[in-house]
């Protein structure tokens, strides 16, 4: 395997890793930062000059953040950091809370303050009511790249579709609205990353505007908020000051008629002249465009999705007939019309997305478990209505199927492993790695990674909450929800005893053709979920509370591995074939750990 060439700094090297490990720094402990948080951010420093507003370039290691200092410990979202680069021990608490995979809030006390001694800085970790009440200075990172340097990935908008707006601007100049006609629009076509503005009949004359969608996010307020970049804004030698690079908003859609109130904050804090989604530094009401009619076959047809697919999931709501579907790949969200009942999972169906593009095709949909579905649309679409659209299936392409969790209804799904397990990184055997589940609540589990040498060096800590699984081609898929942030992820494996078993990454769509017995994770039993309290493990929740009685103790557990289970390494496959890819299998966690050090291979 060749190894690519960084675009950037390195991530921390494996020597590194392993000096980390051995020598601690004097006087402090080691801790670490997820991937998640990994990163080259901007922040707003200053204002100076009056209103031009100075951006602080911040680095997050997996170690330490530079301008503020090394991790010193880690007690759930604050860490305590710890910075003698000034001559003498200062020591402060952050309170960093992940907000989107481009957005990371942090609160401190204040950044001119500092302590000399641990207990004296834990005492100013922010808590939820310090935050809620604004008793804390806020500061926002917007990423800007990885911590290789490379770009990242857009951000699919959190309002789509097509809108005529008002708008208007609270800058204490006048008191008349600026746009005070919806002959203004903003839409995210025909990119939905992107929102376009284009003005017309202001006062201040017409003009196009575009904002690249960062993320959005639930405050601790219960608002909702909206991160957005202005790739336009660039330092200027005129008069004016350049608008800002990064501006965050409060936005709320009204149910009843699909109305949008967006408000921006001043500059690209989420608190200067920022009170909610109808007050703020500026404000804009958006009003959706009467979508196309769909096509007069969806319009007559006299099918509906099945029953247990009806309800909210994570990216699909199914209503009756009409599925919501947002596409966080391709940046549309589609409205899918049943056209016809289907047969075996296949219904022919009518598209048409945010932006009014049209298409028959076939849809497949198949039910995992009472919280798991997966479903894929045939890229073999038609522009006019043909009967028969799935009658031959194996004629029509098929792309990796969709996973998609349950979020309106939940039932207990207990997850594959029951007590605790341990086993070693495969591609950076200096790292180990726990799976243990939570005996009381059977679908929640845990993953740990820690040095091999010492278990107190914790480098990355996972908390899941099991949604459901199913077997295929004597390999089980577990689907799982984040609980330690917001996500999902599937996990394949495949048992080969009660004390033995391998798991690895599916990806966030359950990839298939991962062969985890030759390149998954080995897990050994350390200790089992029994009710014995003198073997010094978890017991279960007394007899008076309720009991579940999981899978594998009363059917054959289907991660079990068959003698004629071949061990050899797989051939990549056709990513053009259906459902097949060409990415390389990866362990669990693997991909996140490999960017974290460099491994020995390379």
């Amino acid at each position: 395997m060749t190894c690519p060439v960084p675009l950037g700094p390195l991530p921390l090297t494996l020597t590194l890793l392993l000096s980390l490990i051995a020598l601690p720094r004097p006087g402090s402990g080691v801790c670490y930062f997820s991937l998640e948080y990994q990163g080259v951010y901007a922040t707003q420093s200053t204002i100076s000059g009056g209103s031009d507003i100075d951006y602080l370039e911040v680095v997050i290691e997996a170690d330490s953040i530079p301008i503020w200092g090394n991790c010193h410990r880690r007690l759930g979202n604050n860490v305590i950091l710890y910075d003698t680069t000034g001559g003498t021990d200062c020591i402060r608490c952050f309170h960093l809370e992940f907000r989107s995979r481009h957005i990371l809030e942090v609160h401190n006390e204040a950044l001119r303050k500092c302590y000399t001694n641990e207990e004296a800085a834990l005492h100013t970790c922010p808590t939820l009511h310090h935050i809620r009440t604004r008793q804390t200075r806020e500061i926002m990172l917007y990423k800007t790249a990885t911590i290789e340097g490379e770009a990242l990935d857009p951000v699919y908008c959190p309002v789509n579709g097509r809108y005529h707006i008002t708008y208007n601007i609270n800058d204490g100049r006048e008191s008349a609205t600026e746009c005070p006609e919806p002959t203004s629009t903003l839409a995210n076509c025909p990119l939905g990353n992107t929102f376009t503005v284009d003005f017309h009949r202001c006062t201040f004359g017409d003009f196009s505007k575009s904002y690249e969608c960062l993320g959005d996010w639930e405050g601790t307020d219960g608002q909702r908020y909206l991160a957005l970049h202005d790739p336009t804004a660039v330092t200027t030698t005129g008069t004016e000051p350049p608008p800002p690079r990064f501006r965050c908003a409060m936005y709320k859609v009204e149910d009843s008629t699909g109305r949008v109130y967006i408000s921006l904050s001043y500059d690209s804090t989420c608190i200067n002249n920022l009170h909610s989604a109808w007050e703020g530094f500026e404000t804009l009401v958006l009003t959706p465009t009467p979508p196309k009619p769909p096509a007069p076959q969806a319009a007559s047809a006299k099918c509906t999705f099945p029953e247990w697919a009806q309800g909210q999931w994570e990216n699909l709501r199914v209503e009756g007939n009409v599925a919501t579907y947002t596409d966080l790949h391709s940046y549309k969200t589609f409205k899918v019309y049943c056209l016809e009942p289907g047969m075996a999972g296949l219904i022919p169906v009518y598209t048409q997305s945010q932006c009014g593009d049209e298409a028959f095709t076939c849809l497949a949909m198949q039910e995992r478990s009472s919280n798991v579905m997966e479903f894929q649309l045939s890229p073999d679409s038609r522009t006019s209505y043909e009967p028969g659209l799935c009658a031959s299936p194996a004629s029509l392409s098929w792309e990796s199927w969709v996973t998609q969790g349950r979020v309106d209804r939940f039932r207990q799904s207990p997850c594959p492993v029951a007590g605790e397990y341990t086993g070693v990184i495969p591609d950076a055997t200096v790292l180990c790695a726990k799976l243990y589940s939570d005996c009381n609540n059977p679908e929640i589990m845990f993953y740990t990674v820690f040095s091999c040498y010492n278990r107190s060096e914790v480098i990355e800590e996972r908390e899941y909450r099991c949604l459901g699984q199913w077997s295929e081609s004597d390999v089980t898929y577990t689907y799982t929800e984040r609980r330690d942030q917001v996500g999902y992820e599937c996990f394949a494996g495949v048992v080969v005893d009660d004390d033995e078993l391998y798991i690895m990454e599916a990806g966030v769509n359950c990839q298939r053709g991962l062969q985890a017995l030759s390149y998954g994770m080995k897990l050994l039993k350390q200790a089992p979920c029994l009710n014995d309290p003198g073997l010094g493990v978890r017991i279960k929740s007394p007899s008076s509370s309720p009991t579940h009685t999981p899978w594998w103790n009363t059917t054959p557990n289907p991660w079990l591995k068959k003698a004629s289970t071949p061990t050899t390494k797989p051939t990549p496959k056709d990513s053009t074939k259906g459902g097949s890819s060409t990415m390389h299998p990866s362990h669990l966690f693997t991909l996140q750990l490999l960017l974290l050090l460099t491994v020995s291979s390379c």
